[in-house]
This record gives C-alpha cells, sequence and structure tokens, in this order.
C-alpha cells in the first residue's frame, strides 16, 4: 500500500475494525467491536435512568412464547436486552416496532409461575411507539466497488458480473407485495464443479442464521424468541420450485422480507432469476479461500444497506418499464426468439413484475451502495443498459454456443475446456461452404479478440477432442 492509500485509510471517517474476523452469528454478536457504529449508538440510548426506581429504554420489540411478556433489543440484528412485562389490558406492540417504555424492575411474572428461576423484568407503565429514522445519520456502509474488492480478491471473474454478486449481500427492499432481494443464475459454462466452489463460497460468508429458510428459535432469557424473519441468502443448486416461487410469483413461502440468491442454474431454471449469467472458462477461476475471515466486515455493511429503503415514484417505473419493452423486443429481433419468450417466467418476461422489476430491483439496490434515498427514470434506464441487459445477451450468446456444440459433438462433450471467444470466432468465420479451406490462425485470433498463441492453444485442444480439423496446415474448420 502506497503512502496517499495508506493516508486515506486512516484519515477517512470510517469503522476502523471493519476489516475484524468474528465467527459470532447475527443475533449473538457481542456489545463491542462486532457492532456497527449505528448499534453503538442505539446502545447508548437503550437506557436512561429518570429516578432512583424508574427507568426509560428505547429498542425493538421482540415477541415471545409468552403473550404478556416481550424482549426488547437495542438493535433489530440482535436478540439480547431486558424482559418487559405488560399487565393486563395493556396493548402490546407489534412485532418489530421501535418503541419507548417507562417501568420499574420487578420480578418476573413468567418465571414466577413456571420455574423457581429468579428472572428481572420491566413493569410496562408507559409505551410509545417511535420512528426509526436513521439512514441520515449513519455512515455509509462499505461503496460497492470495495465491498466487491474485498468478496472477490481470490476469484476471477468479470467485473460487471463481480458487482452483480456484490450486490446480492446489499439486497434491494420490497416492492408493493413483491418480496424484496435479488437474484442471480449462472449457467456454467465454465467447470460446473468451480461454479460450484464459487457458490458455496459465497454461502459461507455469511452467519449461518442469514442462510437457512426456518431459523430454530433462541432460548433469551429464560424465554423462546424467534429469530426476525428480515433478510437471508441462499446460493447453489437452488431448487426449480423455490426458485420459481422467488423470481417468477415474487414470494418467499418462508415469509422473509429480503431473500438474495445465487443459483447455479439448468436448461429448464436457467430463465428465471432477475439477471441470468454465462461464466466462460476463460474468465473465470476460483482459490482456495476462508470465507469466515470476510463475515464481520460483509456483515455490518450488509445489514447498514437495510436501513435504507430508496424510493421511486410511478412515473419513473412506467418510463423505465417503456424502455425495458422496447429494448426487450429489439433484443427479441436480434436473436430471432420466438414470441413466447416474452411470457411470464420466460427469459425476457416483459411483464411490469418481470423484467422490469429486475431492472427495478438493481437499481434500488445499486441507490443502497450509493446511500442515495431516490432512484431517478434515468437511473432505472441505466440499470438496465449498463447491467442486465449486456448479462442477458451475453446469456443469450454463451448459452446457444453450448447448445450448438452440446447437438455437434454431444451432450456430455468437454466444451468448458476451450476458449468461448475462440469458439464463437470459429463459429462465425467458418462459412460452412463446399471447398472453403477454413479460417486462418491470424483471422481466428483477430475475431476473437485474443493473442496468436491463446487461439492456437485452444485450437490444438479442439482439434485433439475431434471438434476441429485442419483441412490444410494453419486453416481450420468445425466437425
Amino acid at each position: 500500500m502506497d503512502a496517499e492509500d495508506l493516508l486515506a485509510k486512516y484519515i477517512t471517517p470510517s469503522d476502523r475494525l471493519a476489516d475484524a474476523v468474528s465467527s459470532s452469528d447475527v443475533f449473538a454478536r457481542q456489545f463491542g467491536t462486532e457492532l456497527t457504529a449505528w448499534e453503538k449508538a442505539l446502545l447508548q440510548d437503550f437506557r436512561t435512568r429518570i429516578s432512583p426506581r424508574t427507568l426509560q429504554f428505547r429498542g425493538f420489540v421482540r415477541h415471545t412464547r409468552d403473550p404478556s411478556t416481550v424482549l426488547l433489543t437495542p438493535s433489530p440484528w440482535l436478540l439480547d436486552g431486558e424482559l418487559l412485562f405488560f399487565p393486563a389490558g395493556t396493548g402490546i406492540p407489534n412485532d418489530g416496532a421501535r418503541v419507548e417504555v417507562v417501568g420499574k424492575r420487578v420480578a418476573s411474572p413468567y418465571h414466577l409461575q413456571r420455574s423457581s428461576e429468579f428472572r428481572e423484568a420491566i413493569a410496562v407503565e408507559e409505551c410509545n411507539e417511535i420512528g426509526f429514522d436513521l439512514a441520515s445519520l449513519v455512515s455509509p456502509p462499505m461503496p460497492l466497488k470495495d465491498l466487491s474488492g474485498l468478496l472477490f480478491e481470490h476469484v476471477g471473474m468479470a467485473e460487471a458480473s463481480k458487482r452483480v454478486f456484490a450486490r446480492l449481500f446489499v439486497s434491494s427492499p420490497p416492492y408493493q407485495e413483491a418480496v424484496g432481494g435479488l437474484t442471480a443464475g449462472i449457467q456454467a459454462i465454465a467447470s460446473e464443479r468451480q461454479v460450484r466452489r464459487f457458490l458455496s463460497f459465497i454461502k459461507n460468508v455469511l452467519p449461518p442464521s442469514m442462510r437457512v429458510k426456518r431459523p430454530s428459535s433462541t432460548s433469551v432469557l429464560g424465554l423462546r424468541v424467534n429469530p426476525p424473519k428480515m433478510w437471508r441468502l441462499d446460493a447453489g443448486a437452488v431448487g426449480g420450485k423455490s426458485l420459481r416461487e422467488l423470481c417468477v410469483n415474487r414470494r418467499d413461502p418462508s415469509g422473509y422480507r429480503e431473500v438474495s440468491v445465487g443459483a447455479l442454474t439448468q436448461s429448464d431454471t436457467s430463465l428465471l432469476p432477475d439477471v441470468p449469467l454465462a461464466l466462460a472458462s476463460e474468465d473465470f477461476w476460483v482459490e482456495s479461500s476462508r470465507p469466515d475471515y470476510l463475515r464481520l466486515p460483509v456483515l455490518k455493511s450488509a445489514i447498514t444497506y437495510q436501513l435504507m429503503t430508496p424510493e421511486v415514484s410511478m412515473k419513473s417505473i412506467e418510463a423505465g418499464t417503456s424502455h425495458v419493452l422496447e429494448r426487450l423486443e429489439k433484443i427479441q429481433e436480434s436473436f430471432g426468439l420466438r414470441s413466447e419468450t416474452l411470457a411470464r417466467g420466460g427469459l425476457l418476461d416483459a411483464d411490469a413484475l418481470g423484467r422490469p422489476l429486475s431492472m427495478l430491483k438493481m437499481a434500488r439496490s445499486t441507490a443502497r451502495t450509493y446511500w442515495k434515498d431516490k432512484v431517478t427514470s434515468k437511473e432505472l434506464k441505466g440499470a438496465w443498459d449498463r447491467v442486465l441487459e449486456p448479462a442477458i445477451r451475453e446469456f443469450l450468446e454463451l448459452s446457444d454456443l453450448k447448445k450448438k456444440s452440446e447437438d455437434a459433438w454431444g451432450k456430455g462433450s468437454r466444451f468448458d475446456r476451450f476458449n468461448t471467444k475462440v469458439m464463437r470466432a470459429v463459429r462465425t468465420l467458418d462459412t460452412g461452404r463446399r471447398g472453403f479451406l477454413g479460417p486462418t490462425l491470424a483471422e481466428i485470433a483477430q475475431e476473437a479478440g485474443v493473442e496468436p498463441h491463446v487461439a492456437a492453444e485452444t485450437l490444438t485442444r479442439m482439434k485433439e477432442s475431434g471438434v476441429l480439423y485442419e483441412p490444410r496446415p494453419g486453416h481450420f474448420r468445425l466437425v
């Protein structure tokens, strides 16, 4: 690190322990360096003594198995705090609400009635719901570029694809009745084993409670409490039924508000995610690494992003939707796709909750990374033009290449060992005309945009695998 980078690191206001290592789960973190900066502010404001016996608390309500007793936590992402006892006839606030309560310490009636164990609780005398708008007071979390760099230091992948997977941790807030989050699918043109390894790494960055569909209840101060279902991430070989529920029906049967998914897709599920990706072998590699080393800094940023809910006007959504529909028709024409591809659940998925919603999710996720509370029609269109459409076009091109390769060389052929740029170049230049000698090495390298030695290596592999022949030295044709 040079002097300027070192200076910038220590004079920029930020969490100085953002890169600390911790194995704690999200709901069981200690009240120390494992908390985010905004959680520490909430903790300082959690308890105030009004008189020798009367206390005031500000925190978040978590319902327990006892209707008259709730757990009050200083942060929505913690399961620790104080028990509150509500006398008969007192209204119980909603689960997750932030409240201000005034009361005195008493022996918990729940514990006195059910066991000999003594527990303290706050007998509530006053309870008022208060707002929770910290976004303007919170220091912005890690920028997308830094988050992507931290996550994928040991992963070789196109920068655009890295930014897509970094956005899984940023997520996107719900829209109308649709579940929030973001979904990305990988069609493995590269080695499927390597893709599975990559997705396992993505999943294991987060603590266990953020990657399970049905978290088990936890014992807190002698009471069973269910962890809140705010956001979870799933990655790997996600079942077709689960993927369809999230990507087409836009709901999560497990009841989470936001769900991010990175799925290894097959031919029957590749059409479903918000962002379909095809990873080619020449652009993809995974080094051995420890995902749990990244857990705390990524977690701190991920739960802070959740504080921001970027707003977008209906006028902007309508303008963005018109733009997407126009671009979809052009994609359909350029690839010669059937009209069924525009149907619900199809690749282009043109209705308001289809690709236009994918555009909205992407734009709101991006707004979170810039800590912006509004999304404009220009930003909606930019999300489509810069991320989604290029991803769809590349996906279509590589999926078509995979299909043609399987048709020509058999379904089990190992074309993932070949450079796809070179393969596409040969297909483009080989006219198939009788008597045609085929393109030369130099022509193939130029068309593919690679160095001649890279093209030569791939052509040799293809020839040895029996998918290419050399009718004359230096000229190549597909079998």
